[in-house]
């Protein structure tokens, strides 16, 4: 590093090195130069799902307008050999304050199209 040999050249300590790269990592002008870092993506996979059920994703979407039930987010549930999905509008994000009644339901709903 062209930095850190010329810094060494006027200091000397023995966290020189942690000292130099905090200092780049704070800089803002260095940072608009180099631009941003770009980061490698892992290869896709192929994931084969033989059952209903087998595999479900759940997530929370939001912050939306509020509905007339006051609830700003969605919670999501998708069942990958289906390819369905249902969102449910809910007024938390928190899972400790989430209702399971709002899962049940949607499991409910799920198992109609089998």
């Amino acid at each position: 590093m062209k930095t850190l040999s010329k810094t060494r050249e006027r200091f000397f300590g023995d966290r020189l090195r942690a000292d130099v790269d905090e200092w780049f990592r704070e800089c803002q002008a260095c940072g608009a130069r180099k631009g941003p870092k770009t980061r490698t993506k892992g290869r896709l996979q192929r994931y084969n799902v033989g059952a209903p059920f087998e595999r479900m994703t759940l997530d929370n979407l939001g912050h939306f307008p509020v509905t007339t039930k006051g609830n700003p987010y969605d919670l999501v549930l998708m069942d990958y050999f289906a390819k369905w999905s249902e969102a449910i509008p809910i007024p938390y994000q928190e899972a400790s304050r989430m209702r399971l009644k709002n899962l049940f339901e949607l499991g409910f709903r799920f198992t109609a199209y089998l």
